[in-house]
């Protein structure tokens, strides 16, 4: 009678085992899903970050093209007709 009663609680003792380590399984997965989603959060916000700044310089290099563009425009509009640009 001890002795099934031991086995019983063996075989409990070794289910409640096998739960425990597919527990571990699992949260380990999940860690590392979350390392990674964690990993590429850092990596994306790096990327918006650089394409911000790229951002930042295309708009100054348009601008400065758009004052130089009105510029050409102006000079060109003082020139007489007679004279070609590409001539000289």
């Amino acid at each position: 009678m001890i002795n099934l009663t031991a086995e019983k609680q063996f075989e409990t003792i070794v289910e409640e085992n096998n739960l425990l380590k597919r527990a571990v399984v699992t949260q380990r997965k999940r860690q590392r899903e979350s390392e990674d989603q964690s990993q590429e959060l850092q990596n994306l916000r790096q990327m918006v970050t650089q394409y911000q700044e790229q951002l930042r310089t295309l708009e100054v290099n348009n601008y400065a093209l758009t004052l130089h563009l009105k510029q050409a425009q102006q000079n060109n509009s003082s020139t007489p007709d007679w004279f070609h640009p590409d001539v000289f």
